[in-house]
C-alpha cells in the first residue's frame, strides 16, 4: 500500500522546458509556454519560459493594490546581460533575456542564451556557456513573495574569471489592461535615486528597486516599441513604450551572488523580512493533508492530486484589507479577477476538496453579503468599482457550493446561521421575480433573459452582437434550480420546515415540466434551451450544446436513469475530447472549430465550438451516475480526465488553460488558448479526482 504523506514527485519543482540552443528558431514553441506565480493578494508574476513578455499582463511584478483588484504592472522586465572578461582581450556579452520589439524580425532581437527553465514554488532559469577559458554558470531565480506586492530576482554566478552582471529595470506603473506610449511616461513618471536603488513612481502607483550587492548608476531612458506577439494575434493593440531609470552593475570574480528586490508594498524595502519558505511549507501540508485521506490512492493519482492541490492555490486570494480575513477565487489569469459563477464552480474543488472549509465559508459569506434582490455578483469590478450583477446562473451555483459545504464540513450550524438567509433569499427572488427578467413560470421553472442580455455562462458579446443567445429557459438553469431547491429543502428542514416542503413542492413541478419540455424524442440527450415566441409559447432549440450535462451530473437533476444515460451517450459521441467537451455538435451549422483572428472572431468561436476543460467535471459525474459508480464508469470517468492531468504535468508548467480549440488534427493540434491558468479547469478535475479517490 502506498504512502499517503508525500508525493511521488514534488509539485512545486518539477515543470521544467528545455530550451538548448538558445537560437532564435527553437523559441516559437517555448514562447507559447506560459507560467505564472501568484502572491495570495491577486498579484502575480507572468512571462514565458524564455522570460519574453508576449502579452501586455505579462511582467515579474503585478501587483493588486486593491485585493483582487486595481492590478497595476510595476516591474515588467529587467534586461540582464553577463559580460565575461570585461576590458579584456576575451570579453564577451551574453544576453540573458531577449525583446521583441516592432518591425523587427520573427525572432527576439538578441535572442537569449540557451537556458533551461523550471517553474515550481519559483521560476528559475539555468545557463550554461561554453568559452575558450571555461564554463560559465547562471542560475536567475525569480521569487514573489507571499501577501506581498514583491519579488526577489537573484542571479547566482560562476565564471572562469571576472564577469560583469548589467540590470536595467524596465517598469510600466499602468493598469495591466493598458499600454504606455513615451508621452504618457514623460507626463507622469518619476524615478529618484534611493540608498541601494531607485524609487519609481506615477500618480497613482510606485515602486522601489534595490540591490544590496549591485551599484545603482541613474540614468533614465525611455525604450520604444516593444511588441507583445500574443495581443497582436488578437487583433488587439501590441506596442508599447517601456521607461527604465538606470542600471544595476555588479563586478565580480570567478563567483557571486546578486539579488535585485522591487517592492511596491513599503518604502522601508531593506527593512522587510524577506521569507522565500512561507508558501512552500503551506501548500506542502496541504497536500499532506489531502493526501492523508487518500491512503488507497495509486501513485499516479497522488501525484496528479498534489500538483493540483498546488496549482489551486494560484487562484485563492484575500479581498480587501487583510484584517478582514475575506477570501476570494480568482476565476483565471491574468485579465480575470473574481467572477460569482466561477468562483462557486470552482468552490468544492478548490476549498473543500483540500481541505480548507473554513477559507470556504469566508468565501461563501462574502457573496452573500454582497447579494442584491436575490442575485450575487457576477463579478466584483476590475478597479474596485461596485460590483456587476448580470448573472442568472452564479445565485443557483450558490446553492449549490452552499450545500456542499455543509456536506463535506458537516457545519450546520453555520450554514443556517451565515447561508441559509442568502440561500432561501435567492428562491424567494425567483419565484417572485428580480432584475434581468429572472422569474419562475407556472410551469415552477426559470426563464430569464432578453435578447439583449446573455446571463448564462456562454456570455460572450460584443459591439452588439450576441454570440450565443440562451434567453428564455435555459437547461442547465433549471437543472440547477431543481437542484438547489431540494438541498436548500434537505438543510434547512428542522429550522424552517414549512418552507422546506415548500421548496419541495416547487421542485416536483419543475421536474415533471422539465422532462416535457427538454427531453427530445428523437433520443440525444435534451434541448439546450426553450426560446420565447413573439406570440406567445416556447420553441425548442435543437443545437446539441453540453449544457445538458448538469441535469445528469447534479445529485438532484430532474432525470430518470435512462434520460441521464441518453445525454451521457450524447456527449460522449458528438461533444468530449481529451481536453474537455465542446460547447457545440461538429455537426450543427454554427460550429466554429478554430479560436483565432480578432476578439469578434474569438467571441464567435467561445461558445460555438471551442473546447472547455471544466466542462470534464459534469461529463465525469455525469459517467459515474449513470454507470451507478461501478467500476467500469469510474474507470471511463478517470480516462477523460487523464489527458488534462498530462498538460498539467508538462506543458501546461503546472496549470491548466481556460479553452482548446474544438479541432484537432495532425498538420493543426488543437492549441490551448484564453487565460493560462483557469480556475474551474484545475478545480473540476480536482473534484473528480478526489470523488473518485474517496
Amino acid at each position: 500500500m502506498p504512502t499517503a504523506t508525500a508525493p511521488a514527485v514534488d509539485p512545486l519543482t518539477c515543470n521544467t522546458v528545455h530550451l538548448a540552443t538558445g537560437g532564435a528558431d527553437d523559441l516559437p514553441a517555448p514562447l507559447a509556454s506560459e507560467w505564472i506565480l501568484t502572491n495570495g493578494l491577486g498579484g502575480y508574476s507572468m512571462s514565458t519560459a524564455p522570460g519574453i513578455n508576449t502579452r501586455r499582463y505579462h511582467g515579474l511584478l503585478v501587483g493588486a493594490l486593491t485585493p483582487p483588484v486595481n492590478r497595476v504592472v510595476a516591474l515588467n522586465a529587467v534586461t540582464d546581460t553577463l559580460t565575461l572578461d570585461p576590458a579584456g582581450a576575451n570579453e564577451r556579452t551574453i544576453t540573458l533575456t531577449g525583446f521583441h520589439f516592432k518591425g523587427a524580425a520573427d525572432h527576439p532581437t538578441n535572442a537569449p542564451a540557451p537556458c533551461t527553465f523550471t517553474r515550481g514554488v519559483e521560476a528559475i532559469w539555468t545557463y550554461r556557456i561554453d568559452t575558450p577559458q571555461g564554463e560559465a554558470f547562471i542560475t536567475k531565480t525569480l521569487h514573489l513573495f507571499d501577501k506581498r506586492n514583491a519579488i526577489a530576482l537573484v542571479y547566482d554566478i560562476k565564471a572562469p574569471g571576472a564577469f560583469r552582471l548589467s540590470l536595467r529595470p524596465l517598469t510600466a506603473l499602468r493598469d495591466f489592461h493598458e499600454l504606455l506610449s513615451g508621452e504618457q511616461i514623460t507626463g507622469y513618471h518619476q524615478a529618484r535615486p534611493v540608498d541601494g536603488g531607485v524609487m519609481c513612481a506615477t500618480r497613482g502607483a510606485g515602486v522601489h528597486i534595490i540591490s544590496d550587492e549591485a551599484e545603482y548608476r541613474h540614468a533614465p531612458d525611455i525604450w520604444h516599441d516593444l511588441e507583445y506577439l500574443r495581443d497582436a494575434e488578437r487583433g488587439q493593440s501590441s506596442t508599447e513604450d517601456m521607461f527604465s531609470p538606470g542600471e544595476f552593475v555588479y563586478d565580480g570574480e570567478r563567483t557571486g551572488t546578486v539579488t535585485l528586490h522591487a517592492s511596491m508594498d513599503a518604502m522601508e524595502t531593506k527593512a522587510v523580512e524577506w521569507d522565500r519558505t512561507t508558501r512552500t511549507t503551506r501548500v506542502r501540508t496541504r497536500i499532506d493533508t489531502v493526501l492523508e485521506r487518500m491512503p488507497d490512492a495509486t501513485e499516479d493519482d497522488r501525484d496528479a492530486i498534489a500538483r493540483l492541490v498546488d496549482a489551486a492555490e494560484d487562484f485563492i486570494v484575500r479581498r480587501g484589507p487583510a484584517d478582514a480575513r475575506k477570501c476570494s477565487i480568482v476565476a483565471g489569469y491574468p485579465w480575470f479577477t473574481d467572477w460569482g459563477r466561477d468562483t462557486m464552480i470552482s468552490l468544492p474543488g478548490l476549498l473543500l476538496s483540500t481541505g480548507r472549509p473554513y477559507d470556504a465559508l469566508g468565501t461563501l459569506r462574502l457573496f452573500a453579503d454582497n447579494r442584491k434582490r436575490g442575485l450575487i455578483p457576477n463579478r466584483f469590478d476590475d478597479r474596485a468599482g461596485p460590483a456587476h450583477y448580470n448573472t442568472v446562473d452564479a445565485p443557483l451555483w450558490f446553492l449549490h457550493a452552499a450545500a456542499e459545504y455543509r456536506r463535506v464540513s458537516g457545519d450546520h450550524d453555520g450554514y443556517i446561521e451565515h447561508l441559509a438567509p442568502a440561500c432561501n433569499d435567492i428562491i424567494d427572488a425567483y419565484r417572485v421575480g428580480t432584475e434581468y427578467d429572472i422569474g419562475m413560470d407556472d410551469d415552477g421553472m426559470i426563464s430569464a433573459g432578453s435578447p439583449d442580455t446573455q446571463l448564462t455562462w456562454m456570455d460572450a458579446q460584443r459591439a452588439g452582437v450576441t454570440f450565443t443567445p440562451r434567453h428564455g429557459k435555459a437547461v442547465e438553469i433549471n437543472a440547477l434550480w431543481h437542484h438547489g431547491l431540494i438541498v436548500t429543502a434537505d438543510a434547512i428542514e428542522d429550522e424552517f420546515g414549512r418552507r422546506a416542503t415548500e421548496q419541495r413542492a416547487i421542485a416536483e413541478r419543475c421536474r415533471e415540466s422539465f422532462a416535457d419540455a427538454f427531453v427530445r424524442p428523437d433520443g440525444l440527450g435534451l434541448f439546450d434551451r426553450l426560446e420565447p415566441r413573439e406570440s406567445g409559447g416556447w420553441d425548442a432549440s435543437a443545437e446539441i450544446r453540453p449544457n445538458q450535462l448538469f441535469a445528469a451530473s447534479l445529485a438532484h437533476g430532474p432525470l430518470d436513469d435512462s434520460q441521464r444515460a441518453s445525454v451521457v451517450g450524447v456527449a460522449r459521441d458528438r461533444l468530449l475530447t481529451p481536453h474537455g467537451v465542446r460547447t457545440l455538435d461538429p455537426a450543427d451549422p454554427g460550429y466554429v472549430g478554430r479560436y483565432r483572428g480578432d476578439m469578434m472572431a474569438r467571441d464567435g468561436a467561445y461558445h460555438n465550438g471551442t473546447v472547455w476543460p471544466w466542462l470534464i467535471g459534469a461529463y465525469a459525474e455525469a459517467v459515474l451516475r449513470a454507470g451507478g459508480f461501478s467500476d467500469s464508469a469510474s474507470a471511463e470517468a478517470r480516462a477523460s480526465i487523464e489527458p488534462l492531468l498530462a498538460v498539467l504535468r508538462g506543458t501546461g508548467l503546472g496549470q491548466l488553460p481556460e479553452i482548446y480549440d474544438g479541432d484537432d488534427s495532425v498538420d493543426e493540434p488543437r492549441a490551448p488558448d484564453g487565460c493560462p491558468a483557469q480556475a474551474w479547469s484545475v478545480a473540476e478535475p480536482l473534484r473528480i479526482l478526489t470523488l473518485l479517490n474517496a
